[in-house]
């Protein structure tokens, strides 16, 4: 059987078939694999290029993306609630 997309459900244009080619290995810091399609893929990978070079290039990066993060997973958990 075949992996399904992260964004599967949440993405209309997402194709549900993860590509082998997207998928994202976190298994250094103990979190496993993130699987994308061939559409979803490329645009996650973009992204973490993108937080990457922040974090490399932007000393304030790293507590403004820390307070965003935070203040999500308020809204997530109130949502929830």
């Amino acid at each position: 059987m075949s992996e399904v997309c992260n964004d599967y459900g949440g993405n209309p244009a997402c194709l549900k078939d993860a590509d082998p080619g997207q998928t994202m290995d976190f298994t250094d810091i103990g979190e496993g694999y993130i699987h994308w399609c061939a559409y979803c893929g490329p645009r996650a990978h973009a992204q973490m290029a993108a937080i990457n070079e922040a974090f490399a290039t932007r000393p304030d990066f790293k507590e403004d993306f820390r307070s965003a993060i935070e203040a999500a997973e308020a809204v997530q958990k109130e949502t929830a609630s």
